[in-house]
């Protein structure tokens, strides 16, 4: 009888242990697809938001020209550009929107000629005429841009900003190389000078030379 009542009580537990264990692979089999589906609907809403970006630059020489290009000048330029606008409603400006932007710069215009198109004559036994081509604007080197400043009225915020490369173009305009030019054309024609006749001097020092300056 005992022998019987133990053999009850064994399946009894057995049953329980059976009972609890199917609960526990139950629970984490929901736990494994709730973690499943939550990871998934993680990384369908990380899709979502995610963004992929990239640049490229594709560049082919199309020609390449040989440059005989003679460096004369180098001025050392300093200033500040200074762009000014104003808010508008049917054309009339409003008052107190003024919008002042100004950028400091700094760098070195070379002004000097194109070399190939000198123009060599002799005109005697031990003299030549030297024609000059124009002078050009060469280029500038080492330009420094300081961030823009902005002063605004009370209503300045109604008035066109600023476009800071236009600002830069501009100051790097080949106008501005002209009028370079135009402002030290006398400095340009004695460098010329200088420059050719220490070329022929070491070729021959009794040779004479004219100059003609073209353009």
């Amino acid at each position: 009888m005992k022998f019987l009542k133990a053999i009850m009580k064994f399946f009894k537990v057995r049953v329980l242990l059976w009972l609890v264990l199917l609960v526990v692979v139950l629970a984490a089999a929901g736990t494994g697809v709730a973690f499943a589906t939550g990871g998934l609907n993680a990384l369908a809403l990380r899709s979502l938001f995610t963004s992929s970006s990239h640049e490229r630059d594709s560049q082919v020489v199309q020609s390449v020209t040989r440059l005989q290009e003679v460096a004369l000048l180098s001025l050392h330029i300093e200033g500040i550009s200074r762009h000014e606008s104003n808010g508008e409603v049917l054309g009339m400006a409003i008052p107190a929107s003024e919008k002042t932007t100004l950028i400091q710069y700094q760098f070195d215009a070379k002004l000097g000629i194109d070399g190939s198109q000198v123009k060599i004559e002799p005109t005697g036994p031990k003299s030549f005429r030297l024609t000059i081509p124009p002078f050009i604007g060469i280029g500038f080197d080492k330009p420094t841009f300081e961030d823009p400043l902005e002063s605004n009225n009370a209503l300045g915020w109604l008035a066109t900003p600023a476009v800071e490369t236009r600002m830069v173009n501009n100051i790097l305009s080949d106008e501005n190389k002209q009028k370079y030019i135009s402002q030290n054309e006398v400095a340009l024609k004695e460098q010329a000078k200088v420059f050719y006749s220490g070329l022929i001097a070491n070729v021959d020092p009794e040779i004479t030379v004219e100059f003609v300056f073209s353009g």
